[in-house]
């Protein structure tokens, strides 16, 4: 089958199809998100296996099952999680959703209601931003980075934190009602710092900014990443999951302009990467044909 992995590069090669354990759902992808993941894995800052399929979240049509999994799932939709619990990131530590016949661990897959918008496809970073709603309330926040994550959770953080500030120093800026660009971190007061970025000045700014007992959120899509981890602060892991409420928080507050700031269309992966937005969403069968 045709894939696109990860080979000294990003590229589209023939791979052997993977078998379906007992867990796991073979699935044809419909679309594709990409977004600060595939950006990282693109400009070298993320590295991954060579021959790894990409493809860290998207839509799917779950097309055959494992043994364990419940059969009457078959034909329908989903929104994949960037994170499997069990196995670790998807198109990172096990193989994504690029690719013809995908397979994917049950546990990184929601199912979608029969008639869900492609704004769901938002669903494992809205996951991650209503979590942290209940660990900021009543604090100030400073969340460091540009992608789909800071601006997903700083538009949930708006009347949770007492101060939500966002430094972003990655190029497309959003801006959002209640949500402070800040331009210079030295004079914010915060209590609690959210990496959202893979990039090496977030851990500059920590280091010279953060105090001891200071606690630093971060959002699981690897169990190898952050590598290191300053032992001074008080550091809290959320990972992308299935949770209450998500497709309602999308409904209400991602509308149809701050969709399409947050995320472009596109036909081509050349044209994708580095993506020109947070996120980028292909249609997969024109990728494969």
């Amino acid at each position: 089958m045709q894939a696109i992995v990860f080979d000294l590069g990003i590229t589209k090669k023939d791979v052997v199809e993977k078998p379906i354990n007992k867990d796991f759902v073979m699935v044809s992808p419909l679309k594709v998100l990409l977004s600060g993941i595939e950006n990282a894995i693109f400009s070298g800052i993320l590295w991954v296996e060579p021959n790894k399929i990409l493809g860290s979240s998207g839509i799917v049509k779950i097309r055959d099952i494992g043994l364990e999994v419940d059969k009457g799932l078959e034909n329908r939709d989903a929104v994949v999680l960037p994170y499997s619990k069990k196995y670790g990131g998807i198109g990172t530590e096990v193989d994504g959703i690029m690719a013809e016949k995908p397979v994917l661990p049950y546990d990184s897959i929601v199912i979608l209601p029969e008639d869900y918008e492609l704004k769901y496809i938002l669903y494992g970073y809205a996951s991650i931003a209503l979590q942290l709603r209940k660990v900021i309330k009543g604090l100030n926040l400073l969340i460091l980075g540009g992608g789909l994550t800071s601006y997903i959770s700083a538009l949930a953080a708006v009347g949770y934190a007492n101060k939500t500030y966002i430094y972003n120093d990655e190029g497309y800026k959003l801006r959002l009602y209640g949500v402070e660009e800040v331009k210079n971190s030295d004079n914010i007061k915060f209590d609690a710092v959210f990496i959202t970025t893979m990039r090496s000045w977030a851990r500059i700014i920590i280091q010279n900014l953060a105090r001891e007992g200071d606690l630093l959120i971060l959002p699981r899509f690897l169990n190898s990443w952050p590598a290191l981890i300053p032992s001074r602060l008080n550091v809290k892991f959320i990972e992308p999951s299935k949770f209450d409420g998500v497709f309602e928080f999308i409904d209400e507050q991602i509308s149809e302009k701050i969709f399409k700031e947050l995320v472009a269309e596109s036909d081509t992966l050349e044209a994708s990467l580095p993506t020109p937005k947070p996120g980028v969403i292909l249609d997969a069968k024109k990728i494969f044909t």
